[in-house]
């Protein structure tokens, strides 16, 4: 949490107690000695999680102040799933999976899973439950877990199917395409993608983004099936789709524009070879999250672009790039990150011989030692595969 701070104070770092007196500090008003936090530590733990004050603190039975959960929001009892799911997505993209994976499974079980079973709400509890789930297995993705992740994912499907959303039905089936050629099964990417746009060309109700992402999904199944011009026609077709009007979808899929469009061609282009293209195509979804620089899109395009700098050979390019990502993602849980950060390690092993590649290598071995060291599951008790709607 120190580390955080610091990196939350920006310029400001030097006016801030040495690390140790940092820790001492937060250790104290974890513990309840100090009630309160002064405006400036407010305000540096608000932009170390990406929330903002209202959502982070609250005050407790006795009047002192809190945080609601050390990495990710609670949300109120009370609250609606939509809300909850809007606060949930808004701190996965800034603190990544692995802190929110058990705070989801516990909202999961407290708030929704009693409702399943005698409540008034019908398949609407279903489809939230779905919803849930799914989220869930993104976020076991990001904590490396990828067998507990399509666990979660088909168990969403069938909550979905029940609760008789056919637009999450055809997201979640996008979610299980990817999963699948992440896992170097390219031919399941394509017939999950294909089986989505089917069934959301069944729910007769216009939805670009979605019918767009679906695109994508198979594009890049055929890109690992080394197919480019299937690869091509699709990404050009999802291209076309996304520039349609918007319409009402289901509240429960998760977004899909322009800039996802294009890591995924991107990464698409990687794999065919294409580094010209890729390039441009990476380069334009970084632009795309600028606005935003500490979440888990952007690092993931910029260490596409940090590997297609490495293939031509820019070696100073590439390790600018790779220290942005370590930079802008020092308060980010995310295993995937740190997995491709260690394989474009392994890749630099070969430019060992360059002084700027030696002075990099010492700054990202002390990064991934110190992440491999601090990531826990959720950062929580919590153990991987917790029993919330689990078959």
């Amino acid at each position: 949490m120190a580390r955080r701070l610091r990196v939350a104070a920006g310029d400001n770092v030097r006016d801030l107690p040495d690390h140790e007196a940092l820790v001492r500090s937060i250790r104290r008003w974890e513990s309840g000695r100090i009630a309160s936090l002064s405006e400036r530590y407010r305000l540096l733990f608000c932009r170390a999680f990406g929330m903002s004050e209202g959502n982070l603190f609250h005050q407790d039975d006795r009047g002192s102040e809190t945080v609601a959960t050390v990495a990710s929001p609670r949300p109120p009892t009370g609250c609606h799933d939509l809300e909850a799911m809007a606060s949930f997505r808004g701190a996965d993209r800034q603190v990544g999976g692995g802190h929110l994976y058990a705070t989801v499974l516990g909202y999961l079980e407290r708030d929704v899973a009693p409702r399943l079973f005698g409540g008034s709400d019908g398949a609407a509890t279903f489809v939230a439950a779905a919803a849930f789930t799914e989220m869930a297995g993104w976020m076991a993705h990001d904590a490396g877990q990828d067998d507990l992740a399509g666990h979660h994912f088909a168990r969403a499907l069938d909550l979905a199917g029940i609760g008789g959303d056919r637009q999450l039905e055809a997201h979640i089936l996008g979610s299980m395409s990817y999963l699948s050629r992440h896992l170097g099964k390219g031919g399941d990417a394509v017939r999950l993608a294909r089986r989505g746009s089917t069934m959301l060309a069944e729910s007769r109700r216009a939805a670009p983004a979605m019918e767009a992402r679906l695109l994508g999904m198979a594009a890049r199944g055929f890109a690992e099936l080394g197919e480019p011009d299937e690869c091509s026609r699709l990404l050009a077709k999802a291209e076309n789709t996304l520039q349609r009007e918007p319409a009402i979808v289901s509240p429960w899929a998760g977004p899909y524009d322009q800039g996802t469009l294009a890591l995924d061609a991107a990464r698409s282009m990687v794999v065919l070879r294409q580094l010209s293209a890729a390039r441009r195509q990476v380069e334009q979804a970084i632009a795309l999250r600028s606005t935003n620089r500490a979440t888990r899109s952007r690092a993931l395009g910029q260490l596409v672009l940090a590997n297609i700098l490495l293939e031509t050979g820019e070696l100073d390019e590439a390790c600018v790039v790779m220290r942005k990502v370590i930079e802008e993602t020092q308060a980010l849980s995310s295993m995937v990150v740190t997995r491709q950060l260690a394989e474009v390690r392994g890749r630099l092993e070969a430019y060992r011989g360059e002084e700027i590649v030696v002075d990099f290598l010492a700054v990202l071995d002390q990064t991934l030692r110190e992440r491999r060291w601090l990531y826990q599951w959720g950062g929580s008790r919590r153990e991987p595969g917790g029993p919330a709607l689990r078959a």
